[in-house]
């Protein structure tokens, strides 16, 4: 009962790509050499200080846990209302880094950047602490105090290579593009540079009338062959907003020619561009490939269904001035950077997307997305709730989605339900919330009202689409099971299966659960060893072929299978648990009583303690009849 309870909660098929989920990975990985001011400033040990902040800061640091990083535990910081005002300048700016930095590592960006402005604010000239003030500032949304403290900074520090992009674009949002390439031309294009400069300085070109110069200024980004998709994309919008549309066309042409978009924004822009030149049915047949490939955002559906009605009128102009573009590039890098340790660089960018265009609801949306992946569930709230979503029902949709399941992961059920409701009602057409309902009730082990959420998902979906189809039957095959309704537990099983053959997820809970019942044994094993073999380092599946041999009797297969599922999976009590029972079984009885101990240390389920207890006290029961 426990290893299913532990399978149950395992369960997570999305059932559809999010909006701003870029296909960016393997472009990440060529930009891993960020800009020393872009993932965490001030982290390098050679960064220019003067000689008695360099001491101070480098005793702060060393407060923080080896190793850590934003995401880690965070520094413990001491209290800086307090001794500050004796200790003079000097203290407050120690207290408030030391603050500062421990923000950063518990990923509050409100909080970091006001202790990082307060600590530059008590010792105004240390360089160390400007990169930290201007960055977070930026991170926090605060574009103009942001801009102010990197004009400190481009003074005070030698090739500085990040602060020129904030300069820059503050002069594109106040409509001095001359001033910007003034800024950004300059800048050495290394590790992140290597793709924002040559972006950003081609929009910034053309809002000075340079065409040429523009797409010139693309260049040498297009050398990197994982970046070249994007910025040929921006190519073809640079020309599309000149004017220019024969160019357009021909770069239009040259990019298709490598393939489709592969990622909903892209694609809503490439969509944008074939209408501009009079190829909707192209457009249409675009975006009906993309919706073919599985479950696709509603901004894709929502595209479609437009210009199947209107034709070119249904697509929107997303870019139409250069300003506009600029902020698109700083988003779409923001995607590329946004895994691991770039998240909180690709909310940098995006704020800067959003302090050059306000309107750009998109990168609001990619902002509040970050946060969530960054368990940032409150702030990401508010930034939703600050979304303008009037004219973008499909923009809405997702937004008040995100709300439900922040609300969710803060365990504010009851309020996380009653909106995944609302949202159902509004969107009939919507399988999303109330998969998510059914997933929220199902952690809560409130099990027969996640089938009857999942029912009503099932209900919706086209019996022929079993991309989408098959992960929710898993689910309330699942619910059913753990509600002790066997018989539509297993037909939904069977079910899942017949849609999706070999499904590791699926062989895994029906064959477990066939061996735990004494039904179909060999189908069982051999259904459970073909997942193993899918996935021979997930330690949940090699616990169940463990623990199926157990219930065969086969104990010394047994104990090689749990001892590998414990040494993928140390901290699980039930696979501790399970290997003690096959150690008792193989005569091992210190083994296993060191592995019961092991299981009562890991914080088990309640009502499981008093059998582990009993079987230290007393071990096991002779094999019964059935070889258990």
């Amino acid at each position: 009962m426990a290893q299913r309870a532990q399978m149950a909660q395992s369960v997570s098929f999305p059932p559809a790509r999010r909006p701003a989920q870029a296909a960016f990975v393997v472009l990440w990985a060529a930009l891993a050499l960020t800009p020393a001011a872009c993932a965490h400033p001030g982290d390098t040990a050679a960064e220019p200080t003067g000689a008695a902040g360099l001491t101070r800061l480098a005793a702060a640091d060393a407060t923080a846990p080896e190793g850590a990083s934003n995401g880690g535990p965070a520094a413990k910081a001491p209290d800086a209302s307090t001794d500050d005002a004796a200790q003079g300048p000097s203290g407050r700016a120690l207290g408030k880094y030391l603050a500062g930095r421990a923000a950063q590592y518990d990923n509050n960006i409100s909080a970091a950047a006001s202790h990082f402005a307060d600590a530059l604010a008590a010792d105004p000239g240390n360089p160390m602490l400007m990169r930290r003030a201007y960055y977070y500032l930026m991170a926090d949304g605060r574009f103009d105090e942001a801009v102010g403290v990197a004009r400190d900074a481009v003074v005070a520090l030698a090739g500085e290579d990040f602060a020129p992009l904030l300069l820059a674009s503050s002069a594109m949002r106040d409509g001095n593009p001359n001033d910007a390439v003034g800024w950004l031309w300059p800048i050495e294009a290394n590790g992140l540079n290597a793709l924002l400069q040559p972006m950003l300085l081609a929009w910034a070109r053309l809002d000075t009338g340079d065409l040429d110069g523009a797409l010139e200024a693309l260049e040498p980004a297009r050398s990197m062959a994982s970046a070249r998709r994007l910025v040929d994309l921006h190519g073809i919008l640079i020309a599309d907003i000149s004017g220019d549309r024969a160019r357009a066309g021909a770069l239009l042409d040259a990019y298709l020619e490598d393939g489709p978009p592969d990622n909903a924004r892209p694609l809503e822009l490439i969509v944008m561009l074939l209408t501009h030149q009079g190829r909707t049915a192209e457009a249409l047949d675009l975006v009906e490939d993309y919706l073919a490939q599985g479950p696709a955002p509603l901004m894709v559906s929502d595209l479609a269904a437009r210009v199947r009605a209107e034709g070119a009128d249904g697509v929107s102009d997303l870019v139409t001035t250069a300003r506009e573009g600029y902020a698109e590039a700083l988003y779409h890098t923001g995607l590329a950077v946004n895994q691991g340790q770039g998240s909180d660089t690709a909310i940098v960018l995006m704020q800067m997307a959003l302090g050059v265009n306000p309107d750009f609801q998109r990168a609001a949306l990619g902002i509040a997305e970050t946060l969530r992946r960054m368990k940032q569930y409150e702030a990401a709230n508010t930034v939703l709730q600050e979304i303008d979503t009037t004219d973008d029902p499909a923009l809405d949709y997702v937004t008040r989605l995100y709300l439900a399941e922040n609300l969710e992961q803060l365990d504010r059920i009851d309020e996380a339900l009653a909106r995944y409701d609302a949202l159902a009602e509004t969107h009939p057409d919507q399988l999303e919330p109330l998969v998510d309902k059914g997933d929220l009730l199902r952690r809560a082990d409130r099990f027969a009202e996640a089938a009857e959420a999942y029912s009503v998902a099932i209900d919706r979906i086209d019996n022929d689409n079993g991309v989408a189809l098959w992960p929710v039957l898993y689910r309330r095959g699942v619910s059913y099971e753990r509600a002790g309704e066997w018989d539509k537990a297993e037909a939904d099983f069977l079910r899942a299966l017949d849609l999706e053959p070999d499904q590791p997820e699926i062989l895994n809970y029906l064959g477990y659960s066939w061996l735990d019942r004494g039904e179909n044994i060999e189908r069982a094993v051999d259904m459970v060893k073909e997942a193993v073999r899918q996935r021979p380092n997930d330690g949940y599946i090699v616990d169940s072929l463990g623990w199926g041999y157990y219930l065969l009797g086969r104990y010394e297969e047994a104990v090689v299978e749990l001892e590998r599922a414990v040494e993928l999976r140390p901290q699980d009590w039930t696979i501790n648990d399970h290997l003690g029972d096959a150690y008792w079984r193989v005569g091992r009885r210190t083994e296993a009583r060191f592995q019961w101990e092991r299981a009562l240390s890991l914080e088990p389920e309640e009502d499981t303690i008093p059998e582990i207890e009993a079987k230290l006290e007393t071990g096991l029961e002779p094999v019964a009849e059935g070889g258990r």
